[in-house]
C-alpha cells in the first residue's frame, strides 16, 4: 500500500471567472560578498521605481486592480530595517540570523474592497531544499503575521536563484493593512549548516472595489479514494460537489488547484519542485505518486 495520507487541505482559490489575473516578476541587482568571500551572481535591475520600496497599482481593465509592492535591501523602515539583524537581504544569513520585513496595503479598510487573491513572491539564492537531502536539507520557513504560509518553505537548488510563490490568508491584510513577514532560516539546525540570501519580496494583491459583490461560498469536496491510505494504482482526486449556487450573487465560479507533497522530508513542497509533475487540475495520477508520499 502506498501511504498517501490524504490531508487534502487544498489551496482552493475561489475566483469569479470573469476576472483576469496578471503576473509580474521583478529582479533586483546587487553584488555583495557571500559568506566565503564569493560574489553573489548579478541579476537584472527591476523596472523603476526601484528604491527604496516601490509600489504600483495596475488597472486590469475588467473592474479589478493588482497592487504590487517590493521590499528589498534598499528599503527603509518601517518596511525593512537592515540594522535589526546581522542577516538580511543580499547577505548570506545563517540559522541564528533570522529577520523580517513589512509590506503595506493602502486600501485595506476601503468599505468597497473585495480581495480576490493575495500572494507573496520571494527570490532567494542557494536554497538547498532538494528532496534528496531529506530531513537534513535546508528548511527556511516563511511566516506572515505569525502564520506559517503555504507551501511554507523557500524552494530552490544549490548555487541558483529561485523563486517561491506563497499564498497567505486575507485576514492578515484586513486587520490593519500591515503584512509582517518573518524568515526563519535553516529551521532544523542549531549550528552553521545552511545559509541563504534574499533578493526581494514582492506582494501582489488582486482586488475589486465593487462593494456589494460577495465572495463565493466555500466549496464542498469529495475526496477519492475516501480512505486515509491510497493503493498503488489509485489516482488522487478531489471533486467540487457543491454548494449550489456556488456564489451568493449568482456569479460564475471557477476553482484553481495547487498540489503539495511531503516526499519524506517532513515538509510540504510544490509537486513540480519535488519531481512529481505540475498538476493544475483536480487529479494526481497514480503514476506520479510514490510509496510514503503525503499529499495535500
Amino acid at each position: 500500500m502506498k501511504k498517501k495520507t490524504e490531508s487534502f487541505q487544498f489551496s482552493l482559490f475561489l475566483i469569479i471567472i470573469i476576472f483576469l489575473f496578471s503576473g509580474f516578476g521583478v529582479l533586483f541587482g546587487q553584488n555583495d560578498l557571500g559568506v566565503n568571500g564569493s560574489t553573489i551572481p548579478p541579476h537584472p535591475d527591476p523596472p523603476p521605481p526601484n528604491s527604496p520600496t516601490w509600489q504600483t497599482t495596475i488597472d486590469n481593465g475588467d473592474g479589478t486592480f493588482t497592487f504590487q509592492q517590493q521590499v528589498d535591501e534598499a528599503s527603509t523602515p518601517p518596511n525593512y530595517d537592515p540594522g535589526s539583524s546581522p542577516g538580511g537581504f543580499e547577505i548570506y544569513s545563517w540559522w541564528n540570523e533570522d529577520y523580517g520585513w513589512m509590506h503595506e496595503f493602502p486600501n485595506w479598510n476601503d468599505p468597497l474592497l473585495n480581495i480576490l487573491s493575495a500572494t507573496l513572491t520571494i527570490q532567494a539564492w542557494d536554497v538547498d531544499s532538494e528532496p534528496f537531502h531529506g530531513f537534513d536539507g535546508e528548511y527556511d520557513g516563511v511566516y506572515v503575521d505569525g502564520i506559517f504560509l503555504s507551501p511554507g518553505y523557500l524552494q530552490g537548488t544549490n548555487n541558483n536563484w529561485s523563486t517561491t510563490v506563497f499564498d497567505f490568508p486575507v485576514s492578515t491584510i484586513l486587520d490593519d493593512g500591515d503584512i509582517n513577514v518573518w524568515l526563519d532560516i535553516d529551521m532544523h539546525h542549531t549550528q552553521n549548516y545552511w545559509a541563504t540570501t534574499l533578493d526581494y519580496s514582492l506582494l501582489e494583491i488582486t482586488y475589486s472595489l465593487t462593494g456589494g459583490n460577495q465572495p463565493p461560498f466555500g466549496p464542498e469536496l469529495e475526496i477519492l479514494p475516501s480512505a486515509n491510505c491510497a493503493g498503488d494504482d489509485d489516482d488522487l482526486v478531489v471533486n467540487v460537489v457543491g454548494p449550489t449556487p456556488a456564489d451568493p450573487d449568482g456569479d460564475n465560479v471557477t476553482y484553481q488547484y495547487r498540489w503539495f507533497v511531503d516526499v519524506g522530508t517532513g515538509g510540504f513542497i510544490d509537486d513540480e519542485f519535488a519531481g512529481r509533475g505540475d498538476h493544475t487540475g483536480n487529479t494526481v495520477p497514480a503514476a506520479d505518486t510514490q510509496i510514503d508520499d503525503i499529499w495535500q
